[in-house]
């Protein structure tokens, strides 16, 4: 999704420009769209939440390979009640700088996406002022991304818990029927057996911590396999992909929009 990371550099991007009401043609191929757990149960009412092998966090299925996002129009506008923070915080990122002590706070350099859309009109709006401070859409757009990052954290933590207690197990997700019939593996989901036979203990402190709660909105929304916007665009698809292949990097992405 993104294609060009950059550095903002007040020298540099001084005159950048930045427009947030763009298509999402950049979210066309992005099927996994990675889940924190402040969004989960509005995720969980659009599209099928799973763990795939290998991510600190789970992961909405947007749209079945080879790389169509079921919920971008042709248009580029998003059909669907909810849009991931993943996705709206397109085209930003932040990146760690490297420490000169262990006990140094961590700091971040803002970066973004120079190949996007967002910022090809001179009519947007500044990220610098005439001295090359961050205006004050930048540090809003700064204060979103350290909250995301911060929820990002939060929700490997409450994974993390969830296979302590081994309660996700790897499944094959089938979608469709006969000739149509797609079969996704290389991911996980709550074991509900296991999750049923927890001790009271056990319960308690996944409740505490939220855990359980992440894990009840992955259940719910694996009814969206059955009758979400997903399921349309897979009964036309006969692949056979495998997630592991499609998931990597960290680059999960908000509409910085008022």
């Amino acid at each position: 999704m993104f294609n060009q990371l950059t550095i903002l550099d007040a020298e540099q991007h001084a005159f950048l420009r930045f427009s947030a009401n763009q298509p999402y043609d950049f979210a066309r191929e992005q099927v996994l769209v990675p889940v924190v757990s402040s969004e989960i149960t509005r995720v969980a009412r659009e599209m099928p939440v799973v763990f795939p092998v290998g991510s600190e966090v789970p992961q909405a299925l947007a749209g079945m390979p080879p790389g169509i996002n079921a919920h971008v129009q042709s248009s580029g506008h998003w059909q669907g009640r909810y849009i991931p923070a993943h996705i709206r915080r397109y085209p930003f990122m932040l990146a760690p700088l490297p420490k000169q002590q262990e006990t140094d706070e961590q700091r971040y350099a803002m970066q973004f996406d120079a190949a996007a859309r967002h910022f090809e009109s001179a009519e947007g709006q500044p990220l610098l002022d005439a001295q090359g401070r961050p205006t004050a859409l930048l540090k809003k757009i700064q204060q979103v991304l350290i909250t995301l990052m911060r929820d990002h954290a939060h929700t490997a933590q409450l994974v993390a818990e969830l296979e302590q207690h081994e309660l996700l197990m790897k499944k094959d997700i089938t979608l469709g029927k006969g000739d149509n019939a797609q079969t996704i593996s290389g991911v996980r989901i709550v074991n509900e057996s296991v999750l049923r036979s927890l001790e009271p203990q056990a319960l308690a402190e996944l409740r505490d911590s939220g855990a359980l709660a992440l894990a009840y909105a992955h259940v719910l929304s694996l009814s969206n396999l059955d009758d979400g916007i997903i399921t349309r665009l897979g009964a036309a698809a006969k692949a056979t992909p495998d997630i592991d292949e499609l998931f990597g990097g960290d680059d999960f992405t908000f509409d910085f929009d008022g």
